[in-house]
């Protein structure tokens, strides 16, 4: 993961941390997995919960999903990103 300064405030990414990283500030930064502090804890942590920042339409049940409601994963292929939005994890499809 590449070390970055924060162009603007967001939050942790790592499983059980969650906590704020302000704009300025030092961070891991990896499209897959979005930004971190740069504690071992929170760099070496599984994924966790990646908030979709704009509305979307649920890949699995097709219903809207209103801003920082679903579950964003971004995948890459052939150097194009690919955006999956989810709405909850027991999403009835």
């Amino acid at each position: 993961m590449p070390m970055i300064v924060a162009a603007k405030a967001g939050t942790c990414t790592a499983a059980g941390c969650g906590a704020r990283i302000r704009k300025g500030e030092m961070c891991w930064f990896e499209s897959a997995t979005g930004t971190r502090h740069l504690e071992r804890a929170c760099r070496e942590a599984q994924a966790g919960a990646r908030p979709n920042r704009r509305a979307a339409t649920c890949a699995r049940c097709r219903r809207r999903v209103p801003p920082g409601q679903g579950s964003l994963t971004v995948t890459e292929i052939r150097r194009r990103k690919s955006y999956i939005v989810t709405c909850a994890p027991s999403c009835t499809e």
